[in-house]
């Protein structure tokens, strides 16, 4: 066989893969579909686009607060959301003048449609982007990854984040504005958007953020703005935003605390948890409240900035699929709340480190650039520290705590590694 036919014959074969793994993961998605308001923790396909968008932007055109309890007790919902910025919700907004049912089906489609965006952003960064193999394979191996194949099933906006995300990255230099609306994207989750805007100001992307803060806040602040309204004449009978505004405050409130004592998302109950200080709580017995966590934030970040702001003015800036993008995604993953579907934002440096696509990269040595391709790629693919895996064998408290810490303790390795090894090269220049 030549050449061109090898390179055909996994061509298709990859898209094959890519093909069989959306095959599998709507077949699951319909056989344990979630009706509803159900709790059933065994049918959980599309639960998040139900509880996180469909029914909470519902609310919001109705001019009701996703983040409150008569939401709560009016839809069929698990819970009120916890504090997204309702730009994630006005975007998804025309999903709800359809059916449900239907809702649910251009919703997956769209997921896997992105995949695919995805995909081939990263492709472009890393140089392959013409190579429809390569991007075939990327969206393969998104699909069969944990962090992918569960953001398709339950029909969470992940996808929509790890996308924007590396898009912010990607574009902040050359196409500020495209940046900007990455970001504004990104900031419908405050988790995303507090640690990437720190690492981004440190890398001077001054232009991208200061557009993008624009674009989220007027974003934000307009549904927000008709949220009050309407909430304020619940409250007093009369139009008074300002009633309006604190019952939504004290709404979010709640609702994060809501979320933070839920099953699965406390430190000390979660399985699914990336972020270092959920790991360390994981063996200390504490679950420390926002500040403590902001704190932990800015004192994970120190080293990472200081390596982008050495950089920036030395010129080393390598892009997504470099050093740089490999730092960003990893102190964001590691330094604030992330769960194991979020690492689908390790794609584009993965696939850099892989094809030594930069001068970064290439004066790696290749055992180093394995160890560490293994350790950013290893929560993303993590299938032991799963409810359905940790259910079927009785690994007492120890093993638990041992098995739902290693794509934590994986990613805090990789962050001090690849600080090492930037702060090495810095220092060369």
């Amino acid at each position: 066989m030549t050449d061109h036919g090898k390179r055909l014959a996994i061509t298709v074969i990859v898209c094959l893969l890519f093909c069989l793994g959306v095959a599998l993961t709507a077949i699951r998605t319909v056989s344990r579909y979630q009706t509803p308001g159900s709790r059933d923790l065994s049918t959980q396909g599309m639960c998040d686009f139900h509880n996180g968008l469909y029914f909470p932007a519902t609310a919001l055109l109705a001019g009701k607060s996703p983040y409150g309890q008569q939401y709560a007790d009016e839809y069929p919902v698990s819970r009120q959301i916890p504090f997204f910025s309702p730009i994630i919700l006005v975007l998804h907004a025309p999903l709800t003048f359809l059916p449900l049912p239907v809702a649910d089906v251009v919703f997956f489609s769209i997921s896997v449609t992105l995949v695919v965006v995805l995909a081939m952003l990263s492709a472009h960064a890393a140089g392959v982007g013409r190579s429809v193999g390569w991007i075939a394979g990327i969206a393969a191996a998104i699909v069969f990854s944990r962090s992918g194949h569960i953001s398709l099933y339950n029909g969470y906006f992940t996808i929509e984040l790890a996308l924007a995300t590396i898009a912010a990255v990607h574009f902040a230099r050359r196409r500020p504005l495209v940046a900007a609306l990455a970001l504004a994207i990104v900031s419908a989750k405050p988790t995303f958007i507090l640690p990437l805007g720190f690492l981004m100001l440190a890398r001077g992307n001054f232009k991208a953020l200061l557009i993008g803060a624009v674009i989220s806040v007027i974003g934000a602040g307009l549904p927000m703005s008709y949220l009050a309204y309407h909430e304020g004449i619940r409250e007093t009978g009369s139009v008074d935003m300002a009633a309006g505004f604190e019952k939504i405050v004290d709404d979010i409130a709640t609702a994060q605390e809501i979320h933070m004592n839920t099953h699965g998302e406390s430190p000390l109950e979660s399985w699914t948890r990336l972020d270092a200080l959920a790991t360390i709580c994981k063996w200390t017995g504490g679950d420390p409240g926002s500040a403590v966590q902001l704190a932990a934030m800015m004192l994970i970040l120190a080293w990472p900035m200081w390596i982008l702001f050495q950089r920036r003015r030395s010129g080393l800036d390598d892009g997504v699929a470099g050093g740089t993008g490999c730092l960003i995604v990893v102190a964001t993953l590691t330094s604030l709340y992330h769960q194991s579907y979020d690492a689908l934002v390790v794609v584009a440096p993965i696939l850099g480190l892989l094809l030594a696509c930069t001068d970064f990269w290439k004066s790696v040595s290749p055992s180093t650039r394995g160890v560490l391709g293994a350790l950013m790629v290893f929560p993303a693919f993590n299938y032991l520290s799963t409810r359905s895996f940790l259910s079927r064998l009785d690994l007492g408290d120890l093993g638990c705590s041992v098995i739902t810490s290693l794509s934590g303790v994986a990613l805090m390795v990789a962050l001090v590694m690849t600080c090492v090894l930037l702060t090495k090269k810095t220092d060369q220049v």
